[in-house]
Protein backbone atom coordinates (compact mmCIF):
# COMPACT_ATOMS: atom_id res chain seq x y z
CA UNK A 1 0.00 0.00 0.00
CA UNK A 2 1.51 3.44 -1.16
CA UNK A 3 1.89 5.96 1.95
CA UNK A 4 0.01 9.50 1.42
CA UNK A 5 3.04 11.14 0.56
CA UNK A 6 3.87 8.55 -1.96
CA UNK A 7 0.14 8.53 -3.36
CA UNK A 8 0.36 12.37 -4.45
CA UNK A 9 4.08 11.92 -6.22
CA UNK A 10 3.00 11.09 -9.59
CA UNK A 11 3.91 11.94 -13.15
CA UNK A 12 2.02 12.88 -16.39
CA UNK A 13 3.89 13.59 -19.04
CA UNK A 14 0.63 14.38 -21.07
CA UNK A 15 -0.58 17.40 -19.03
CA UNK A 16 1.68 20.49 -17.39
CA UNK A 17 3.54 20.87 -15.63
CA UNK A 18 5.31 17.34 -16.75
CA UNK A 19 4.76 17.87 -20.44
CA UNK A 20 6.25 21.18 -20.75
CA UNK A 21 9.19 20.60 -18.36
CA UNK A 22 9.43 16.46 -17.46
CA UNK A 23 12.82 17.46 -15.24
CA UNK A 24 10.33 19.16 -12.57
CA UNK A 25 9.27 15.43 -11.37
CA UNK A 26 12.90 13.70 -12.73
CA UNK A 27 14.72 16.11 -10.38
CA UNK A 28 12.09 15.07 -7.13
CA UNK A 29 12.56 11.50 -8.15
CA UNK A 30 16.08 11.15 -7.90
CA UNK A 31 16.03 12.46 -4.41
CA UNK A 32 13.66 9.28 -2.51
CA UNK A 33 13.21 5.72 -3.16
CA UNK A 34 12.18 4.51 -6.36
CA UNK A 35 8.19 5.10 -6.08
CA UNK A 36 5.05 4.06 -8.49
CA UNK A 37 3.22 7.01 -10.53
CA UNK A 38 -0.29 6.43 -10.41
CA UNK A 39 -0.90 7.52 -13.79
CA UNK A 40 1.63 6.06 -15.40
CA UNK A 41 0.90 2.83 -13.52
CA UNK A 42 5.03 1.57 -12.48
CA UNK A 43 7.63 1.87 -10.70
CA UNK A 44 9.23 5.63 -11.60
CA UNK A 45 13.43 4.50 -11.91
CA UNK A 46 15.21 8.11 -12.21
CA UNK A 47 18.78 7.25 -11.27
CA UNK A 48 21.38 6.62 -13.50
CA UNK A 49 22.62 3.75 -11.07
CA UNK A 50 19.74 2.34 -10.93
CA UNK A 51 18.50 2.47 -14.39
CA UNK A 52 22.11 0.86 -14.83
CA UNK A 53 21.45 -1.86 -12.78
CA UNK A 54 17.97 -2.72 -14.79
CA UNK A 55 19.65 -3.02 -17.80
CA UNK A 56 22.69 -4.75 -16.67
CA UNK A 57 20.82 -7.20 -15.22
CA UNK A 58 17.85 -8.63 -17.68
CA UNK A 59 17.27 -11.64 -16.24
CA UNK A 60 16.02 -9.91 -13.04
CA UNK A 61 13.90 -7.26 -15.11
CA UNK A 62 12.45 -8.87 -17.84
CA UNK A 63 11.81 -6.41 -21.10
CA UNK A 64 8.60 -8.46 -21.55
CA UNK A 65 7.13 -4.92 -20.96
CA UNK A 66 9.21 -2.52 -22.55
CA UNK A 67 6.49 -1.60 -24.63
CA UNK A 68 2.65 -1.99 -24.17
CA UNK A 69 0.83 -4.70 -25.83
CA UNK A 70 -1.89 -2.90 -28.26
CA UNK A 71 -4.28 -5.99 -27.55
CA UNK A 72 -4.31 -5.04 -23.64
CA UNK A 73 -6.76 -1.95 -25.02
CA UNK A 74 -10.12 -1.67 -23.75
CA UNK A 75 -12.75 -4.80 -25.63
CA UNK A 76 -14.50 -2.36 -27.81
CA UNK A 77 -10.96 -1.58 -29.03
CA UNK A 78 -9.63 -5.14 -28.97
CA UNK A 79 -12.58 -6.13 -31.09
CA UNK A 80 -12.25 -3.80 -34.10
CA UNK A 81 -8.37 -4.91 -33.81
CA UNK A 82 -9.67 -8.81 -34.09
CA UNK A 83 -12.16 -7.57 -37.00
CA UNK A 84 -8.77 -6.40 -38.53
CA UNK A 85 -7.11 -9.27 -38.55
CA UNK A 86 -4.47 -7.36 -36.49
CA UNK A 87 -1.77 -9.69 -35.28
CA UNK A 88 0.69 -8.58 -32.14
CA UNK A 89 3.51 -10.61 -31.14
CA UNK A 90 6.83 -9.78 -29.31
CA UNK A 91 8.93 -6.93 -30.54
CA UNK A 92 12.86 -6.72 -30.87
CA UNK A 93 12.84 -4.44 -27.78
CA UNK A 94 10.77 -6.92 -26.18
CA UNK A 95 12.30 -9.58 -26.33
CA UNK A 96 13.96 -11.29 -23.93
CA UNK A 97 17.30 -14.33 -24.66
CA UNK A 98 17.61 -16.41 -26.25
CA UNK A 99 14.73 -15.24 -28.74
CA UNK A 100 16.12 -11.75 -28.71
CA UNK A 101 19.57 -12.68 -30.49
CA UNK A 102 17.61 -13.52 -33.60
CA UNK A 103 15.67 -10.77 -33.55
CA UNK A 104 18.74 -8.39 -32.90
CA UNK A 105 20.79 -10.23 -36.07
CA UNK A 106 18.44 -9.42 -37.92
CA UNK A 107 17.35 -6.60 -37.02
CA UNK A 108 20.76 -5.16 -36.96
CA UNK A 109 21.51 -6.25 -40.75
CA UNK A 110 18.91 -3.47 -41.99
CA UNK A 111 20.47 -0.70 -40.09
CA UNK A 112 24.24 -1.41 -39.98
CA UNK A 113 26.99 0.77 -41.31
CA UNK A 114 27.15 -0.49 -44.82
CA UNK A 115 23.19 0.45 -45.12
CA UNK A 116 23.71 4.16 -42.52
CA UNK A 117 26.78 4.63 -45.69
CA UNK A 118 24.46 3.88 -48.75
CA UNK A 119 21.45 6.16 -47.43
CA UNK A 120 24.12 9.13 -47.36
CA UNK A 121 23.57 10.07 -50.72
CA UNK A 122 19.33 10.00 -50.19
CA UNK A 123 19.89 11.73 -46.96
CA UNK A 124 21.95 14.62 -48.67
CA UNK A 125 18.89 14.81 -51.20
CA UNK A 126 16.54 15.27 -49.11
CA UNK A 127 17.60 17.83 -46.92
CA UNK A 128 18.82 19.82 -49.49
CA UNK A 129 15.17 19.41 -51.51
CA UNK A 130 13.96 20.95 -48.26
CA UNK A 131 15.80 23.57 -47.94
CA UNK A 132 15.77 24.34 -51.47
CA UNK A 133 11.70 24.66 -50.82
CA UNK A 134 11.77 26.97 -48.62
CA UNK A 135 9.93 29.99 -49.34
CA UNK A 136 11.15 33.39 -47.50
CA UNK A 137 13.20 33.60 -44.83
CA UNK A 138 11.26 31.38 -42.01
CA UNK A 139 10.23 27.97 -41.50
CA UNK A 140 9.31 25.69 -38.63
CA UNK A 141 12.01 23.06 -38.72
CA UNK A 142 9.55 20.79 -37.33
CA UNK A 143 7.08 20.26 -39.61
CA UNK A 144 9.11 22.03 -42.72
CA UNK A 145 12.45 19.62 -42.30
CA UNK A 146 12.84 16.80 -39.78
CA UNK A 147 9.13 15.51 -40.03
CA UNK A 148 9.53 14.98 -43.92
CA UNK A 149 13.22 14.14 -43.93
CA UNK A 150 13.29 11.84 -41.08
CA UNK A 151 9.77 10.14 -42.91
CA UNK A 152 11.96 9.80 -46.21
CA UNK A 153 15.20 8.12 -44.66
CA UNK A 154 13.16 5.52 -42.62
CA UNK A 155 10.56 4.54 -44.95
CA UNK A 156 13.67 3.69 -47.40
CA UNK A 157 15.91 1.88 -44.61
CA UNK A 158 12.37 -0.42 -44.26
CA UNK A 159 11.67 -0.56 -48.23
CA UNK A 160 8.13 1.20 -47.97
CA UNK A 161 7.78 2.91 -51.36
CA UNK A 162 8.30 6.56 -51.40
CA UNK A 163 5.20 8.00 -52.15
CA UNK A 164 3.25 5.86 -49.35
CA UNK A 165 5.08 7.99 -46.99
CA UNK A 166 1.97 10.26 -45.60
CA UNK A 167 -0.34 7.30 -45.44
CA UNK A 168 2.08 5.05 -43.81
CA UNK A 169 2.70 8.16 -41.19
CA UNK A 170 -1.35 8.30 -40.34
CA UNK A 171 -1.12 4.54 -40.02
CA UNK A 172 1.74 4.99 -37.75
CA UNK A 173 0.59 7.75 -35.51
CA UNK A 174 -2.84 5.23 -35.36
CA UNK A 175 -0.05 2.70 -33.43
CA UNK A 176 1.15 5.33 -31.14
CA UNK A 177 -2.79 6.17 -30.12
CA UNK A 178 -2.90 2.43 -29.52
CA UNK A 179 0.19 2.16 -27.15
CA UNK A 180 -1.21 5.77 -24.93
CA UNK A 181 -3.31 4.52 -22.34
CA UNK A 182 -4.11 8.14 -21.96
CA UNK A 183 -5.82 8.51 -25.06
CA UNK A 184 -9.74 8.73 -25.21
CA UNK A 185 -11.13 4.88 -25.84
CA UNK A 186 -13.22 6.67 -29.04
CA UNK A 187 -9.43 7.61 -30.70
CA UNK A 188 -8.54 4.38 -29.85
CA UNK A 189 -11.64 2.63 -31.53
CA UNK A 190 -11.13 5.09 -34.89
CA UNK A 191 -6.90 4.10 -35.06
CA UNK A 192 -8.08 -0.25 -34.21
CA UNK A 193 -9.84 -0.11 -37.28
CA UNK A 194 -7.29 1.86 -39.58
CA UNK A 195 -4.60 -0.58 -38.21
CA UNK A 196 -6.55 -3.24 -39.94
CA UNK A 197 -5.70 -1.33 -43.43
CA UNK A 198 -2.20 -0.98 -42.38
CA UNK A 199 -2.03 -4.79 -41.63
CA UNK A 200 -3.47 -5.81 -45.23
CA UNK A 201 -1.02 -3.10 -46.85
CA UNK A 202 2.26 -4.48 -44.84
CA UNK A 203 0.84 -7.90 -46.15
CA UNK A 204 1.07 -7.02 -49.24
CA UNK A 205 4.55 -5.37 -48.69
CA UNK A 206 5.91 -8.91 -47.12
CA UNK A 207 4.34 -11.48 -49.84
CA UNK A 208 5.90 -9.19 -52.69
CA UNK A 209 9.63 -9.37 -50.73
CA UNK A 210 8.97 -13.18 -50.63
CA UNK A 211 8.60 -13.45 -54.26
CA UNK A 212 11.30 -10.29 -55.11
CA UNK A 213 13.44 -9.81 -52.69
CA UNK A 214 15.10 -6.42 -52.14
CA UNK A 215 18.49 -4.37 -50.04
CA UNK A 216 15.68 -3.33 -47.62
CA UNK A 217 14.43 -4.54 -44.04
CA UNK A 218 11.29 -6.42 -45.13
CA UNK A 219 13.40 -8.65 -47.13
CA UNK A 220 16.06 -9.13 -44.45
CA UNK A 221 13.07 -10.65 -42.21
CA UNK A 222 11.42 -12.10 -44.99
CA UNK A 223 14.54 -13.77 -45.91
CA UNK A 224 16.98 -13.54 -42.84
CA UNK A 225 20.83 -13.73 -42.88
CA UNK A 226 23.80 -13.73 -40.96
CA UNK A 227 23.21 -17.30 -40.56
CA UNK A 228 19.32 -16.79 -38.58
CA UNK A 229 16.23 -17.76 -40.77
CA UNK A 230 13.34 -15.51 -41.57
CA UNK A 231 10.71 -14.86 -39.36
CA UNK A 232 7.12 -15.47 -39.04
CA UNK A 233 4.87 -12.54 -40.74
CA UNK A 234 3.25 -12.15 -37.58
CA UNK A 235 6.52 -11.09 -36.51
CA UNK A 236 7.53 -9.07 -39.50
CA UNK A 237 4.15 -7.06 -39.05
CA UNK A 238 4.93 -5.92 -35.12
CA UNK A 239 9.04 -4.94 -35.86
CA UNK A 240 8.18 -2.86 -38.83
CA UNK A 241 5.28 -1.46 -37.65
CA UNK A 242 6.83 -0.41 -34.29
CA UNK A 243 10.15 -0.91 -33.51
CA UNK A 244 11.39 0.02 -37.09
CA UNK A 245 8.32 2.89 -38.08
CA UNK A 246 7.89 4.36 -34.75
CA UNK A 247 10.82 3.89 -32.71
CA UNK A 248 12.60 4.88 -35.52
CA UNK A 249 10.58 8.26 -36.86
CA UNK A 250 9.62 9.97 -33.63
CA UNK A 251 12.97 10.13 -31.81
CA UNK A 252 15.37 10.51 -34.51
CA UNK A 253 13.14 13.49 -35.77
CA UNK A 254 13.10 15.15 -31.91
CA UNK A 255 16.58 14.30 -31.56
CA UNK A 256 17.27 17.11 -35.09
CA UNK A 257 14.99 19.60 -33.59
CA UNK A 258 16.62 19.26 -30.08
CA UNK A 259 19.94 19.29 -31.37
CA UNK A 260 18.92 22.53 -33.52
CA UNK A 261 17.22 24.01 -31.15
CA UNK A 262 20.47 23.90 -28.01
CA UNK A 263 22.71 25.06 -31.09
CA UNK A 264 20.39 28.23 -31.74
CA UNK A 265 19.65 29.10 -28.13
CA UNK A 266 23.04 29.10 -27.15
CA UNK A 267 24.74 31.72 -29.84
CA UNK A 268 28.04 30.17 -28.73
CA UNK A 269 27.30 26.69 -29.80
CA UNK A 270 26.32 28.23 -33.34
CA UNK A 271 28.98 30.72 -33.64
CA UNK A 272 31.21 27.18 -32.95
CA UNK A 273 29.38 25.55 -35.55
CA UNK A 274 29.95 28.39 -38.15
CA UNK A 275 33.76 27.87 -36.92
CA UNK A 276 34.00 24.21 -37.02
CA UNK A 277 31.34 22.54 -38.03
CA UNK A 278 32.54 18.96 -38.36
CA UNK A 279 33.68 18.74 -34.69
CA UNK A 280 30.87 21.14 -33.20
CA UNK A 281 27.67 19.30 -34.64
CA UNK A 282 29.58 15.75 -33.78
CA UNK A 283 29.66 17.44 -29.92
CA UNK A 284 26.55 19.32 -29.66
CA UNK A 285 24.48 16.30 -31.28
CA UNK A 286 25.85 14.02 -28.33
CA UNK A 287 24.80 17.07 -25.40
CA UNK A 288 21.65 17.20 -26.85
CA UNK A 289 21.16 13.91 -26.45
CA UNK A 290 21.70 13.83 -23.19
CA UNK A 291 20.18 16.89 -22.27
CA UNK A 292 16.89 16.44 -23.91
CA UNK A 293 16.80 12.30 -24.61
CA UNK A 294 13.79 11.90 -27.05
CA UNK A 295 12.71 8.46 -25.75
CA UNK A 296 11.18 9.01 -22.50
CA UNK A 297 11.17 5.90 -21.24
CA UNK A 298 11.11 1.81 -21.49
CA UNK A 299 9.70 -0.99 -19.62
CA UNK A 300 10.41 -3.36 -17.22
CA UNK A 301 9.06 -6.38 -15.21
CA UNK A 302 10.68 -7.89 -12.49
CA UNK A 303 11.20 -12.15 -12.63
CA UNK A 304 11.37 -12.06 -8.92
CA UNK A 305 11.45 -9.88 -5.62
CA UNK A 306 14.12 -7.67 -5.62
CA UNK A 307 15.52 -4.57 -4.10
CA UNK A 308 15.95 -1.40 -6.38
CA UNK A 309 16.90 2.00 -5.29
CA UNK A 310 15.69 1.87 -1.77
CA UNK A 311 12.73 -0.12 -2.75
CA UNK A 312 11.68 -3.89 -2.52
CA UNK A 313 10.09 -4.51 -5.61
CA UNK A 314 7.62 -7.60 -5.75
CA UNK A 315 7.91 -10.07 -8.75
CA UNK A 316 6.24 -8.80 -11.65
CA UNK A 317 6.67 -4.86 -10.91
CA UNK A 318 6.38 -2.56 -13.92
CA UNK A 319 9.03 -0.40 -14.15
CA UNK A 320 9.69 2.57 -16.64
CA UNK A 321 13.02 3.20 -16.61
CA UNK A 322 13.34 7.46 -17.01
CA UNK A 323 16.45 7.62 -19.19
CA UNK A 324 15.66 12.16 -19.45
CA UNK A 325 16.29 11.54 -15.68
CA UNK A 326 19.32 9.53 -15.65
CA UNK A 327 21.02 11.82 -18.03
CA UNK A 328 20.61 14.52 -15.91
CA UNK A 329 21.62 12.53 -12.78
CA UNK A 330 24.22 15.19 -11.33
CA UNK A 331 26.11 11.70 -9.54
CA UNK A 332 27.11 10.93 -13.46
CA UNK A 333 27.16 14.74 -14.96
CA UNK A 334 28.04 17.90 -13.29
CA UNK A 335 25.82 20.72 -13.65
CA UNK A 336 23.59 18.74 -15.48
CA UNK A 337 21.03 21.68 -16.83
CA UNK A 338 24.27 23.73 -18.53
CA UNK A 339 25.11 22.52 -22.04
CA UNK A 340 29.04 21.82 -22.20
CA UNK A 341 29.95 20.98 -25.46
CA UNK A 342 33.43 19.05 -23.59
CA UNK A 343 31.67 17.09 -21.17
CA UNK A 344 34.47 14.18 -21.03
CA UNK A 345 31.72 11.65 -20.10
CA UNK A 346 28.97 12.66 -22.61
CA UNK A 347 29.17 9.34 -24.36
CA UNK A 348 27.68 7.74 -21.10
CA UNK A 349 24.60 9.29 -21.73
CA UNK A 350 21.32 6.77 -22.12
CA UNK A 351 19.25 8.23 -24.88
CA UNK A 352 19.64 4.95 -26.71
CA UNK A 353 19.44 2.89 -23.73
CA UNK A 354 22.51 0.29 -22.91
CA UNK A 355 23.36 -2.96 -22.74
CA UNK A 356 21.56 -5.62 -24.68
CA UNK A 357 19.05 -3.69 -25.73
CA UNK A 358 20.87 -0.74 -26.88
CA UNK A 359 19.06 1.17 -29.56
CA UNK A 360 20.26 -0.55 -33.45
CA UNK A 361 19.52 2.08 -34.96
CA UNK A 362 22.01 4.52 -33.21
CA UNK A 363 24.59 5.09 -35.70
CA UNK A 364 21.64 5.47 -38.21
CA UNK A 365 20.28 8.34 -36.06
CA UNK A 366 23.71 9.83 -35.47
CA UNK A 367 23.99 9.58 -38.88
CA UNK A 368 20.53 11.49 -39.73
CA UNK A 369 20.78 14.46 -37.42
CA UNK A 370 24.78 15.26 -38.55
CA UNK A 371 23.64 15.31 -41.99
CA UNK A 372 20.62 17.74 -41.37
CA UNK A 373 22.42 19.99 -39.11
CA UNK A 374 25.45 20.15 -41.51
CA UNK A 375 22.51 20.92 -44.22
CA UNK A 376 20.69 23.52 -42.41
CA UNK A 377 23.53 25.51 -41.47
CA UNK A 378 25.89 25.62 -44.11
CA UNK A 379 22.65 26.83 -46.44
CA UNK A 380 21.26 29.02 -44.13
CA UNK A 381 23.25 31.66 -43.04
CA UNK A 382 22.32 34.13 -40.30
CA UNK A 383 20.41 30.91 -38.84
CA UNK A 384 18.66 31.83 -35.53
CA UNK A 385 15.00 31.52 -33.48
CA UNK A 386 12.31 33.45 -34.74
CA UNK A 387 11.79 36.26 -32.56
CA UNK A 388 8.72 35.41 -30.86
CA UNK A 389 9.40 31.87 -30.56
CA UNK A 390 8.19 29.83 -27.34
CA UNK A 391 8.89 26.27 -27.49
CA UNK A 392 5.77 24.34 -26.67
CA UNK A 393 6.13 20.07 -26.42
CA UNK A 394 4.11 17.29 -27.81
CA UNK A 395 1.71 15.71 -25.60
CA UNK A 396 3.19 11.89 -25.65
CA UNK A 397 3.51 8.96 -23.81
CA UNK A 398 7.07 8.03 -25.01
CA UNK A 399 8.47 10.61 -26.82
CA UNK A 400 9.86 14.12 -26.28
CA UNK A 401 10.32 16.22 -28.64
CA UNK A 402 8.97 19.71 -29.93
CA UNK A 403 5.94 20.86 -31.50
CA UNK A 404 7.28 23.55 -33.53
CA UNK A 405 10.82 25.37 -34.12
CA UNK A 406 10.20 28.27 -35.82
CA UNK A 407 13.35 30.01 -37.06
CA UNK A 408 14.66 32.74 -39.89
CA UNK A 409 18.01 33.45 -41.84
Amino acid sequence: MLADSDAEFDFNPMISPHREDPHLFYRAARERPVTVSPSMGAYMVSRYADIKTVLDDPDTFSSAAALPKIYNNPPEVVAELEAGNVPETAMVVNEDEPRHKQMRALFDAGVSGARVRALLPLMKQRAHELVDGFTGHSADLVSGYAFPYVQTVINAVIGFPAEDGELIQGWTDDLTVLWNPFTPVEDRIASARRVGDYTRYLQEQIDDRRASPRDDMISRLVHGGGGFPGVSDDYIHNIIRGAARVAGFDTTRDAITATVFMALRNPEVAALIAQDPVRTITKVTEEALRHDAPNRALGRITTREVELGGTVLPQGAVLLLLFGAANRDETVFPHPDAVDLNRPNVHDHLAFGKGLHACPGAPLARAEIRVALQTLFASLPGLRLAEDYEPTYIASYFFRGLESLRVRW
